[in-house]
């Protein structure tokens, strides 16, 4: 049995003298830390070059809205609602009110249509409208109240295609 014990002592000796050994011969944390800052700097600097590059780039895929529309007033009567809006091209192109398409969604989820339904829309002054001007439209809509309509969505042409302006009314 004492063989036994002196036998684990002196293995256990060895494995200390061998663990002071490697400590010494292994690299210093300050050597480690250093190296990896020397790496991580580079490249979190390519890093940011790339991500700014790439941010340059989303803004030439932004589009911002040539039409912008808010609604003026509203009325009702004993069959009908009336919705006053205006409408602001922001473009750089020439829109055609006079052949504009509307739609009203309604609360329901109910679609309305001027070529389905009594939907009328009728532009006070001209009908075209040119860049940086505005022009007010009416939107009169038959059996149904101004309690009942979420959206009125406008479809207008110009030169370079067509252009929908959705306008919440809530």
């Amino acid at each position: 049995m004492e063989l036994f014990l002196n036998r684990l002592i002196s293995e256990a000796e060895t494995v200390k003298s061998l663990t002071r050994f490697r400590r010494r011969k292994g690299v210093s944390d300050l050597v480690v830390v250093l190296t990896l800052i020397a790496i991580s700097i580079p490249i979190a600097m390519a890093l940011q070059n790339w991500l700014g590059a790439q941010a340059s780039r989303m803004n030439s895929y932004v589009t911002v809205p040539t039409l912008q529309g808010v609604v003026v007033g509203k009325s009702s009567g004993h069959d009908y609602s009336v919705i006053i809006l205006k409408i602001r091209n922001t473009g750089d192109v020439t829109y055609d009110l006079s052949k504009a398409n509307v739609s009203i969604i309604l609360k329901n989820g109910t679609v309305l249509t001027n070529s389905t339904s009594d939907l009328h829309l009728s532009v006070a002054g001209s009908a075209d409208l040119p860049p940086n001007h505005s022009s007010i439209l009416s939107v009169k809509v038959e059996g149904v109240s101004l309690d009942e309509v979420k959206t009125v969505v406008i479809n207008v042409g110009s030169s370079g295609g067509s252009t929908s302006l959705s306008i919440n009314t809530e």
